[in-house]
């Protein structure tokens, strides 16, 4: 054999072997932090100061599993949209690490919603600096400072409420279509959209429930211009035979929901 051939016959095999071990090496990195964040956020579910319904919500929320499946990282920006009275925004502030930062955003109605109990949750669990990493905000989706910079948005159990709702001089799939493109302008190219909402289907009365269909959801976000990327049943109840409200007693927190990840396109 030729040394030429011998030289090409070494240099693919080592190319192969550095690629193999460079993606051992990935992999093996992406589960330490895993790992890292998993610990961080079970952490924070023990620390005092929590909201009094956030252990209640604990175990049907996953936030550990739901964060990885986000695809949230120490370090990142994150905006947390229509937080209410914070339970997700405490979640990823501690997802982040002290080195990421999350903007926890409410609309005004904050201030009105169930006379403001929500608003004022939420200023309660960040009293004496408690979640260093988090940025409060009071501002209305399209009127949000954010433009390009945004690592992650997470928007958890809201669209229903703009989709069956609307706006006072427009119809709901078209204010859902106007909060997502807020969305899609606050992130980065390539940023990650995580949707979760309670499970409805057609034939009921998904506004009185307070539900919406996941195809519907998944239908705005193609029309906004996310590319979704996967549908997920990590927090699917069978029990929940979708007739009830989100709200009744036997069923409220552990209602059958929809976890989805898109992606504003590079």
């Amino acid at each position: 054999m030729k040394k030429s051939k011998i030289h090409k016959i070494k240099h693919y095999i080592f190319a192969v072997l550095f690629t193999v071990l460079g993606l051992t090496a990935t992999a093996s990195l992406a589960a330490d932090n895993d790992q890292a964040m998993a610990a961080r956020i079970t952490e924070q579910q023990n620390a005092p100061g929590r909201d009094q319904y956030d252990n209640v919500k604990d175990a049907s929320r996953k936030p550990v599993e739901v964060a990885q499946f986000s695809g949230v990282r120490a370090g990142m920006t994150v905006l947390d949209i229509t937080t209410g009275a914070g339970y997700s925004t405490e979640i990823l502030s501690a997802a982040v690490g002290p080195e990421g930062l999350v903007y926890a955003q409410n609309p005004h109605l904050i201030l009105k919603l169930i006379g403001g109990r929500h608003h004022d949750a939420m200023v309660e669990r960040l009293r004496g600096e408690r979640l260093e990493n988090v940025r409060y905000l009071i501002v209305d989706a399209e009127d949000m400072p954010f433009s390009g910079s945004i690592d992650l948005v997470n928007w958890a159990f809201n669209i229903h409420d703009v989709y069956n709702e609307g706006g006072e001089n427009e119809g709901g799939e078209a204010a859902a279509l106007k909060d997502l493109q807020a969305m899609k302008q606050a992130l980065k190219p390539g940023g990650i959209l995580v949707v979760s909402d309670h499970v409805g289907v057609a034939g009921n009365d998904n506004e009185k429930l307070h539900r919406i269909e996941t195809a519907t959801i998944i239908s705005l976000l193609k029309q906004a211009g996310f590319v979704v990327e996967e549908s997920s049943g990590l927090l699917a109840n069978p029990a929940d035979d979708h007739s009830q409200s989100i709200f009744d007693d036997e069923l409220r927190y552990h209602t059958d929901r929809v976890l989805i990840r898109a992606r504003k396109p590079n």
